[in-house]
């Protein structure tokens, strides 16, 4: 079964959505990698960082993709939200490219580029932060743009940014 929430937040006064298999439980999608995720939606615009802080103050972590299914399930709570344009997710680079969890597992290095627009491009020299479409292909973006977030909760790991 799945199930689509929408919550309005009292305390922050974000509104947050969700798309999960059996929300709530602990163990509602156990992925190859061994972590288990849930994707939220916040249609309140932030940028990247201010996104990034209140992910961690609230769930986990800005939204890490490790493979085509999670990249499915980000999708489909996109869809389940009403929601078809860019969002921030968890990939930033600093030289290289990494989830702002830190994760290093399999499955860190995927990516799913807008490769017909030579993304990543770096256009400026300022855009180090990462945005899905809503086709689910990604663009690197400047960092101070304000765009709804996609969280996730599950397994939190050591923050490397």
């Amino acid at each position: 079964f799945f199930f689509f929430i929408f919550v309005l937040n009292s305390q922050t006064g974000i509104a947050e959505s969700y798309f999960d298999i059996a929300p709530w439980s602990p163990n509602s999608l156990i992925l190859s990698s061994g972590l288990t995720h849930q994707y939220r939606f916040f249609s309140q615009p932030l940028t990247w960082t201010a996104a990034q802080a209140y992910c961690r103050q609230t769930h986990a972590d800005l939204a890490t993709v490790e493979n085509s299914d999670e990249l499915g399930l980000l999708m489909d709570t996109l869809q389940s939200a009403g929601y078809g344009s860019d969002v921030w997710i968890g990939l930033y680079s600093e030289i290289d490219w990494k989830w702002s969890d830190a994760y290093t597992g399999t499955g860190a290095d995927y990516r799913h580029w807008r490769s017909d627009y030579n993304e990543p491009e770096f256009e400026s020299a300022k855009q180090f932060c990462v945005k899905s479409g809503s086709a689910g292909n990604w663009w690197d973006e400047d960092c101070a743009l304000n765009l709804p977030f996609i969280c996730y909760s599950g397994k939190e790991l050591h923050h490397g940014f």
